[in-house]
């Protein structure tokens, strides 16, 4: 795989870069553990935007659900996770956590069926919902995908990798929707504190058929 062709694949590679230095800073959630892995969806991917704006390590504009919800929305009255901006260049990017284990190492079905459940529509989507919602968007830029999928250390999917888990995404957004979308960047990461979340990758897909006009 060559290197990103999207805005949100380089700043995937750039989370990967400030990822430890995160992970030493965001404190505890609750009784679940150190580091960044048991924090929710939308705190670990405003701390990692955070902190690649506090490195300079994208030169360009990131807004995040959390942060800025006014910049991220689209007309419709809907919303992504992430808006990018750079060059002359805007993204919309849905993001989603791929965490399957609870920070006590015990499977975590409601977490899976989050990601790849093809009839939870709604209260929570899934992400294969999501990827439904932003490729029917009204919006006149490219659409990208995120994923920060912890890979586990013991038990069920120890063998599976970053690789494994973003061929199945695609594979299965192929196969349960109208839409297709390729991979396009897998930035690693390991040695974070959790015990459970420790290691894994961030993932990102482009929607194949992305708007003609992109502005």
């Amino acid at each position: 795989m060559g290197g990103p062709r999207s805005l949100v694949g380089r700043l995937a590679e750039s989370f990967v870069d400030v990822i430890h230095e995160v992970d030493a800073e965001i404190g505890e959630n609750r009784t679940y553990g150190a580091g960044i892995g048991p924090h929710d969806e939308d705190d670990q991917i405003d701390a990692l935007v955070q902190a690649v704006r506090e490195e300079g390590l994208f030169d360009g504009t990131i807004a995040t659900a959390k942060g800025d919800a006014a910049a991220v929305r689209y007309p419709g009255g809907q919303a992504a996770d992430l808006y990018l901006e750079r060059d002359g260049r805007a993204e919309y990017c849905e993001a989603k956590l791929f965490r399957f284990q609870k920070a006590n190492g015990n499977p975590y079905a409601q977490e899976f069926s989050k990601v790849f459940n093809p009839f939870q529509e709604r209260n929570p989507r899934s992400f294969i919902h999501d990827v439904n919602k932003l490729a029917e968007a009204d919006i006149r830029h490219p659409k990208t995908f995120l994923g920060l999928y912890y890979r586990p250390v013991e038990g069920a999917g120890t063998e599976i990798t970053s690789q494994d888990i973003a061929d199945k995404f695609a594979a299965d957004v192929d196969l349960w929707t109208g839409y297709s979308i390729s991979v396009d960047t897998i930035a690693h990461f390991d040695d974070l504190q959790h015990e459970v979340h420790q290691r894994g990758g961030i993932l990102t897909w482009t929607l194949e058929d992305q708007p003609e006009q992109f502005f």
